[in-house]
């Protein structure tokens, strides 16, 4: 089912499709068609600004913004050129039931990923799997937690079962949350061994 009115920006969105490199002028004279409305330029090139814009929208990852003598264009990138219409729109959202994300357009066409700063996924990754895993994460510290304190309980140091226990739990909690970075430190101490030079 097809919505009946759209927006400016899924006008732009549009114009882009066809995979030409438009400037501004252009494109507001494809959407004032389109829509049938009056358009300024102004309006088109602040939606522009914040479509081509990564940080603000994902669909910015797949827009080239490229300086000529005549000003700015704009095209879409050739890989998402033979994306679905909708797919594109959604990039645009924050929030909606059932919109497409980035996460599923690369998981469907892996080929988007090179376009895409892999910091930017692998911070997109942890914020929702964090969000998505907070009970879940709370409830595993608590059984790690009582886990560590009857490991301590048994002897003065954790007792292998206890030790292999926090250590499944964190594997599990890990794997679920889709990976983690970690930096360890690690300290030895050699008792018994001579370092002083011979003499």
């Amino acid at each position: 089912m097809e919505r009946e009115k759209k927006t400016n920006s899924e006008f732009i969105i549009d114009a882009l499709h066809t995979g030409r490199e438009l400037r501004s002028p252009e494109i507001t004279r494809k959407v004032a068609e389109d829509s049938g409305k009056n358009i300024k330029i102004q309006d088109i090139a602040s939606i522009l600004a914040k479509l081509s814009n990564s940080e603000k929208c994902d669909l910015g990852f797949f827009i080239q913004k490229q300086k000529t003598h005549k000003g700015y264009t704009y095209s879409l990138v050739p890989d998402a050129v033979n994306l679905p219409a909708e797919a594109l729109y959604d990039l645009t959202r924050k929030t909606g039931k059932n919109r497409y994300t980035l996460e599923h357009i690369i998981a469907e066409h892996p080929e988007l990923k090179r376009y895409v700063k892999s910091s930017r996924m692998k911070n997109r990754t942890v914020k929702q799997s964090s969000k998505r895993a907070r009970k879940p994460a709370a409830a595993s510290a608590s059984e790690a937690r009582q886990t560590r304190i009857s490991g301590n309980a048994a002897e003065n140091g954790p007792s292998d079962q206890a030790l292999q226990a926090l250590i499944a739990r964190l594997i599990e909690e890990v794997s679920y949350q889709g990976g983690l970075n970690i930096n360890v430190n690690l300290t030895v101490r050699f008792a018994g061994i001579d370092t002083s030079e011979p003499s």
